[in-house]
């Protein structure tokens, strides 16, 4: 049943990156490099849920911190979502974004983490 989870929870994180990518929406050098960081860990995920050895594991040791630190900085002050809600503050809505990003990237660093520091 968790390898049914993984793979909805990879189709869930590769479906939005793809389609950015066919609808050309990776134009600046930050949605580029978030499309690097985003491809980058998906590949580790994907490594965790197949059980896969891809590459060596310091270097899933330091795409886990990077992409940790990318994410983070990439959401709080890179991302700017052409999407507004009339009913909320701007702080709300981007306080919103945060909270929803961090919660949809646990699972992602969890899968990372393992990978990195237990299966390789």
């Amino acid at each position: 049943m968790s390898d049914v989870l993984w793979i909805a929870y990879l189709g869930l994180l590769g479906a939005p990156a793809i389609g950015f990518l066919l609808k050309g929406k990776y134009k600046t050098v930050s949605m580029k490099i978030d499309f690097i960081v985003t491809a980058t860990t998906w590949t580790g995920l994907f490594g965790y849920v197949t059980g896969l050895s891809i590459g060596v594991a310091i270097l899933w040791k330091i795409i886990f911190f990077v992409g940790i630190l990318w994410d983070l900085l990439f959401v709080i002050y890179f991302d700017q979502s052409d999407e507004k809600i009339e009913e909320l503050s701007e702080v709300a809505v981007k306080a919103t974004t945060i909270v929803f990003s961090v919660v949809m990237l646990i699972p992602l660093y969890y899968g990372i983490y393992r990978y990195a520091f237990y299966i390789l």
